[in-house]
């Protein structure tokens, strides 16, 4: 339910006037002393930062309809620095396209999609259905798929699909470059990463060690700074009656430092006007291994922009949070029939996002921030509202804070 941040902030002062803001004094954090940023030169940067194992805190708007609870787990890694680093959006290129056909290449016998022809170790070609001097962007693809035999004879149906497009006119990516491969009887959906059922994906029977394992081999193929951020299973679609198997989310790791996941963050901010988004590999696993990838947004790693940055205390974080965090809720109060408007965060995590610069929206630093990664529940007859019973999805970002000035990122727009 994330909006834009110009809407929260218009709406403060019609929400003050409507709802009012909670007095009480939050929870205070468990589990470490708060220490400020002292003299902790080559301490680690929980001890720098004063961070707490896990924080507490209740916030509840005047009307007592929102109502955001915070009981997290605090997490941060294991370093005692962090630097901001330029980040390159980039496509695929042709050697990489290879490289991860050679992966899958005895699988099946790889036909071309559009001719039926047997595939011939091509790289990508323009694809002229879409109308550059028209659209004002040429579509670059690759596809191959598997011939009907296997799937009609009870078999899997097998597709590797890239695509992107660039600016005819400055060759700037306007088309958010994605890499797929299917393995699948049905089509796979990544919409929702659910938590495991005892440890276990309903609809396998390997361990949750051995489904990694898969998992690991397949994202470095692909890339090999990339690692496991997140994890659970797929959900049961209506339509199709899918099993439940593993569904494993790998960002890039910089010293140590993960790219924060936001599930549903590697798409565009809207079609055309290119934001780039995560830089994510999402992969499902099954019993005999991997049925389907997707990465979206690769990136080349740049030159170190600030070594060593300062950072905001995690007291200060967390008084910027107590100030916005109900507000960001909140504004719903303005839709009538709204009767339950709450938020739990489950997770605060540091680490990275690609953040679009203001002053050059072309250009992205991976920047240290805070995630704070929560659940939603909306009840009543107004718009926004739906029912209660509903699936928690791991894995989304509610809020993000920049760790160095504090501002507030909006995940959709990039910055």
């Amino acid at each position: 339910m994330q909006k834009c941040i110009w809407m929260l902030l218009t709406a403060i002062a019609l929400i003050c006037g409507l709802c009012g803001c909670a007095d009480d004094e939050p929870l205070q954090p468990t589990g470490a002393p708060q220490n400020t940023q002292a003299d902790n030169s080559g301490a680690s940067l929980a001890i720098q930062l004063g961070v707490p194992e896990r924080f507490q805190a209740e916030y509840v708007s005047d009307t007592g309809i929102s109502v955001l609870t915070v009981d997290a787990e605090v997490v941060i890694p294991d370093v005692s620095s962090v630097d901001i680093i330029e980040a390159v959006p980039r496509v695929f290129t042709d050697d990489e396209l290879r490289e991860f056909v050679a992966w899958h290449y005895n699988e099946v016998k790889w036909l071309d999609h559009n001719t039926r022809d047997e595939y011939n170790g091509r790289g990508f070609e323009i694809d002229n259905a879409y109308d550059s001097k028209l659209l004002g962007y040429t579509m670059y693809d690759f596809w191959i798929t598997s011939d009907k035999e296997p799937y009609e004879n009870g078999g899997d149906f097998y597709s590797i699909h890239l695509m992107y497009a660039l600016d005819t006119k400055n060759g700037k990516v306007m088309w958010s470059p994605k890499l797929e491969y299917l393995r699948s009887r049905f089509s796979i959906s990544t919409g929702q990463v659910l938590p495991l059922t005892d440890g276990k994906a309903e609809g396998c029977t390997i361990t949750l060690t051995e489904a990694i394992a898969y998992a690991d081999a397949e994202a470095h193929v692909l890339s090999l700074d990339y690692e496991l951020t997140n994890y659970g299973q797929i959900p049961v679609f209506e339509a199709i009656q899918n099993p439940q198997y593993y569904i494993f989310r790998y960002t890039r790791h910089l010293n140590g430092i993960p790219v924060n996941d936001d599930n549903g963050g590697e798409a565009m901010s809207n079609d055309y006007d290119y934001s780039s988004g995560l830089g994510v590999i999402t992969i499902i696993v099954r019993d005999d291994g991997v049925c389907f990838v997707e990465y979206c947004n690769p990136y080349d790693v740049g030159a170190v922009v600030e070594a060593d940055c300062e950072l905001l205390s995690f007291d200060e974080i967390m008084d910027i949070y107590s100030k916005i965090g109900l507000l960001s809720i909140q504004y719903l109060e303005r839709e009538e029939g709204l009767e339950e408007n709450t938020m739990h965060i489950y997770k605060i995590q540091f680490g990275y996002m690609t953040v679009r610069q203001p002053d050059n929206i072309d250009a992205y630093y991976y920047v240290p921030v805070w995630d704070f990664y929560g659940t939603r529940v909306l009840f009543g007859t107004a718009g926004y509202a739906h029912g209660k019973d509903y699936e928690p999805d791991l894995g989304n970002s509610c809020l993000t804070i920049n760790a160095v000035d504090g501002t507030i990122i909006d995940r959709t727009l990039g910055y």
